[in-house]
């Protein structure tokens, strides 16, 4: 048996699983920093976040979430003019200018803790 789904059927499934996952995502961060609990907002910029990468078309699904994460305890660090300029204006996409200011930001922390220099 084939099933056949029009676009909007299509569309609406993928609405769906989108809000599935963010609301996921924001009951997987509450359960495991509670100080968040109280913030109204953290799924409200969820959203947004997941709104800028599906723009940006970010393909891989773990940087996906880490771009979420990372927007839940630094709220709007992607709004940033700073970061704004960072990760649209860089010569690679979106998501790889995305990755590359993790490793920076990484090494510098390892680096400020007694981490292991690279």
């Amino acid at each position: 048996m084939i099933i056949k789904l029009s676009q909007q059927q299509i569309e609406q499934l993928t609405q769906l699983e989108t809000k599935n996952y963010i609301k996921r995502l924001h009951e997987l961060i509450v359960r495991n920093s509670p100080s968040l609990s109280a913030d109204k907002q953290l799924i409200t910029r969820l959203k947004d976040a997941d709104e800028f990468v599906s723009v940006h078309d970010f393909q891989n699904q773990e940087v996906k979430t880490d771009f979420l994460i990372m927007n839940a305890f630094e709220p709007n660090f992607y709004k940033t003019e700073a970061m704004q300029d960072w990760l649209l204006n860089g010569e690679e996409s979106t998501e790889s200018e995305y990755i590359k200011y993790q490793q920076i930001r990484e090494n510098l922390v390892k680096r400020m803790f007694g981490g292991v220099n690279e």
